[in-house]
C-alpha cells in the first residue's frame, strides 16, 4: 500500500471503510451514489449502470439522513433500503455495527451503507459531503488492497442516468496523468414548461460561467458537479477526501484536486441529470430551480454575469502571469492594467482585490518562489476557484451588475453569439454545450506537482 493511501486510511477515513475487508472478491470499476430521500430515481440510476471493460462493477449506495430530516425523507430512505434488499439475488451483512451490507445484482455487487436509521444518522450540519466521503473511503480501501482494477473512484447522484460508455470514458484516459476527470452532462427536462425553462436557463448559466472562466484564462474553468466526477485514488487521499459539508462538497474537493494535478474533461456520451426542484441541499440545481420559480419574474428577469466581469478577471490573471514571467515585478505588471478605458473599472477591480488580501498574498508568493513556474503555481494556488468566484461576485456587486440573460449572451465575446443569433433557450443551451465541449482538448487545473507545504 502506498504511503499516502495508508496514511489517509489510517488517520482520516470514515469507520465504514473497514467493511471493505469483509467484502469478497475484486472488481473492475466502482461507483459511489449518495441517496437522500430517493425513490424511483435511485433505481433508474442503478439500472443505468453497466459492467465496464475491466469486469464486474461495485456500487456503493450511502443511504443518508439527519435526525431532523423531514418525515418524507425518512420514509423514502426506509422504502429504498427495503426495495434494494427485496430485489437482490443475495444479501450478506458486512458489518452489523456499521450498518453495511452487500447485495448481488446483475453486473456485480451493491454495498448499502445505512446512515439513515436511528443511531446512525449523519451529524447535524453535515450531509452529502460526508455521504460521499463514506462511500469513497470504502472503495479507496479496496483500491489500496489491489482489489479494484480501474484507477478511478467514480461518483454520481441518485437522479442521474449514466451512458453505456460511462466506464469506457475514464478507461480510455487511464494512461494520462490527472487528479480527476469530469464527465459531460445534459439535463432531462420536465414536461412542465416553466420548470423545463428554468432548468434550461440554469444549464445555460453553468456553461456561460465556465466559458467565461476559460476565456479569461482561469485554470479553474470546469463544471463542479458531484454527479459527474471521477477521482484518482492517490489524489483523493492527498486532498483528504470529500469535505463533510452539506453542500458544495463537489466544488471544494475539485478546488483542492485542481492544485494536485490536471482535471481531465471527458468528451464521450453525456450523463443525463434530472432538472428537478429539490430542497435537499442549500446549493445546486434543485435549489436554484426552486428559487427561480419562487421569485416573482424569476424566469422573465433571469440574469447572467456581465461579460465585463470576465474581462476584468482576465486582466488580473494576466497580471499574475506577467508577474511570474518577469520574476516578480508585480508593480510593472499592474501598471499595464487599463486606466483610461471607460469600460474598464480598474478602481473596482483593485479595491476588490485589496479587500481579499490579494497583494500581501502575491508578495509572499514572490518571496518564497525560486522559479517563474513555481511563482505562477503559488499565485494560482492562492487565487483558486473559491477566490475566483469571490472576485466575480465582488465585481458584480460593486460596479458591473448582471445583465438580462439574452443581452449577456449576445455581448459576451466567448459565446460565439450575437444579438441576431440569440434564439430560444433550447437552441442556446445546445450551442453553449457544443462550445463547452471544445474545451475538452485541454485539461483544467494547475497540472504538475503541487508546491511544497
Amino acid at each position: 500500500m502506498a504511503d499516502p493511501l495508508k496514511q489517509y486510511l489510517s488517520r482520516h477515513a470514515e469507520p465504514e471503510a473497514a467493511a471493505a475487508d469483509a467484502l469478497e472478491g475484486a472488481f473492475g470499476h466502482a461507483l459511489i451514489v449518495p441517496a437522500y430521500g430517493e425513490r424511483e430515481s435511485l433505481f433508474a440510476t442503478l439500472g443505468s449502470v453497466r459492467e465496464g471493460p475491466r469486469g464486474q462493477t461495485l456500487i456503493v449506495v450511502v443511504v443518508n439522513a439527519r435526525e431532523d430530516s423531514p418525515a418524507d425523507v425518512h420514509a423514502a430512505n426506509a422504502a429504498a433500503r427495503e426495495r434494494l434488499r427485496a430485489e437482490a439475488a443475495e444479501a450478506v451483512v458486512l458489518s452489523e455495527d456499521l450498518g453495511v451490507e452487500s447485495l448481488r445484482y446483475p453486473h456485480g455487487r451493491i454495498v448499502v451503507v445505512d446512515r439513515a436509521s436511528p443511531g446512525r444518522y449523519l451529524p447535524e450540519g453535515q450531509g452529502v459531503g460526508l455521504a460521499r466521503k463514506i462511500g469513497n473511503d470504502l472503495v479507496l480501501r479496496l483500491s489500496a488492497a489491489g482489489r479494484l482494477a480501474a484507477g478511478w473512484l467514480h461518483n454520481t447522484d441518485a437522479d442521474t442516468v449514466l451512458p453505456d460508455d460511462y466506464f469506457e470514458q475514464t478507461d480510455a484516459r487511464e494512461g494520462e496523468s490527472g487528479a480527476a476527470a469530469i464527465y459531460f452532462f445534459e439535463h432531462r427536462f420536465d414536461p412542465d414548461e416553466r420548470l423545463a425553462l428554468a432548468a434550461r436557463l440554469y444549464e445555460i448559466s453553468l456553461r456561460y460561467y465556465v466559458l467565461g472562466l476559460a476565456w479569461a484564462g482561469s485554470p479553474y474553468a470546469y463544471e463542479a458537479m458531484g454527479s459527474c466526477i471521477a477521482v484518482r485514488p492517490a489524489a483523493y487521499a492527498q486532498v483528504r477526501g470529500f469535505p463533510r459539508k452539506n453542500a458544495a462538497e463537489d466544488f471544494y474537493v475539485l478546488d483542492k484536486l485542481a492544485k494536485v494535478g490536471p482535471i481531465l474533461r471527458l468528451d464521450g456520451s453525456p450523463l443525463l441529470l434530472e432538472g428537478r426542484i429539490s430542497e435537499r441541499v442549500p446549493f445546486g440545481t434543485g435549489k436554484a430551480l426552486s428559487q427561480m420559480l419562487a421569485k416573482k419574474r424569476g424566469l422573465e428577469g433571469f440574469t447572467l454575469y456581465h461579460p465585463a466581469v470576465f474581462a476584468h478577471l482576465g486582466a488580473w490573471l494576466r497580471v499574475l502571469d506577467e508577474t511570474a514571467r518577469s520574476g516578480g515585478k508585480a508593480e510593472a505588471a499592474l501598471a499595464e492594467m487599463p486606466r483610461s478605458n471607460p469600460f474598464f473599472r480598474a478602481d473596482v477591480l483593485l479595491a476588490a482585490l485589496e479587500r481579499m488580501g490579494a497583494f500581501p498574498a502575491i508578495r509572499e508568493a514572490i518571496a518564497e518562489s525560486t522559479t517563474p513556474e513555481a511563482m505562477r503555481r503559488r499565485f494560482h494556488t492562492w487565487f483558486d476557484a473559491f477566490r475566483t468566484l469571490k472576485l466575480v461576485h465582488a465585481l458584480r456587486d460593486e460596479g458591473l451588475p448582471s445583465l438580462a440573460w439574452r443581452e449577456a449572451l449576445a455581448e459576451a465575446p466567448f459565446t460565439g453569439l450575437s444579438a441576431s443569433t440569440v434564439e430560444e433557450p433550447e437552441s442556446l443551451r445546445k450551442w453553449l454545450a457544443a462550445e463547452e465541449r471544445k474545451l475538452s482538448e485541454e485539461p483544467a487545473g494547475l497540472g504538475g506537482e503541487p508546491p511544497p507545504s
